[in-house]
């Protein structure tokens, strides 16, 4: 009976993994230089978030652009993990930015289709 709950409970948080996967697009996942910056692919964004890979805690950045280009909104700065929330009603695109003082391995990710996580 014990292993039954055990699989059922496994199989649960399965499912709800990739449930919640469906909704996020991670992007730039690779080594930036100082002050270098990468742009993830259009949704309609509630969510992105800038996380350094590295475990340092380096100083890391998110903001969100306009498919055209130009900043939406401003940017969020924060020790090894940014996020900014947005409406969901804007075509937008994210972008993470390596504000630390040498090479960092960032990841962006953008959450679309949900409120922001």
């Amino acid at each position: 009976m014990l292993a039954f709950a055990v699989a059922g409970a496994l199989l649960g948080l399965l499912v709800v993994g990739q449930y919640a996967a469906a909704y996020g697009t991670n992007y730039c996942n690779g080594w930036l230089p100082a002050g270098g910056s990468c742009v993830g692919p259009q949704h309609s964004l509630t969510g992105n978030i800038a996380y350094d890979n590295t475990g340092s805690r380096a100083w890391v950045c998110e903001n969100a652009q306009y498919p055209g280009g130009g900043l939406y909104g401003g940017w969020v700065c924060a020790a090894g993990q940014a996020e900014g929330c947005y409406s969901g009603n804007t075509q937008l695109k994210g972008e993470v930015y390596n504000d630390s003082g040498g090479w960092l391995a960032l990841v962006g990710t953008e959450y679309y289709g949900q409120g922001c996580p």
